[in-house]
């Protein structure tokens, strides 16, 4: 069974408080999404496709594809070439971590 993520949403007669809780739990919720994916990406040394890390997480394709591509936004993993995934038999992008220049001199 696969674990997925709700998010609450608000209605429009809510208070502005239910506004700005949702728009905390939005945020936190993406961040740590993203730090897991990242965490996977690095552990992995990349190369593994959007379907292989969804399959890791639980997150499944469609959270995992909107958290890569933030991650992509933000600087911290890139697309690679395409490969074949088993699970679909489809052709996906793969991502690597990016690696800065402070990592490079780390020892």
């Amino acid at each position: 069974m696969v674990n997925r993520v709700f998010v609450p949403v608000t209605r429009a007669s809510d208070p502005i408080s239910s506004f700005e809780a949702e728009a905390k739990i939005n945020t936190d919720t993406r961040m740590s999404q993203c730090q897991t994916l990242l965490k996977i990406i690095q552990d992995s040394g990349g190369g593994l496709v959007a379907g292989e890390i969804g399959e890791q997480t639980g997150f499944g394709m469609h959270i995992t594809c909107r958290r890569l591509a933030d991650l992509k936004n933000q600087g911290l993993a890139r697309q690679g070439e395409p490969r074949v995934w088993e699970g679909s038999g489809r052709r996906q992008a793969t991502w690597w971590p990016v690696v800065t220049q402070g990592e490079l001199f780390q020892t």
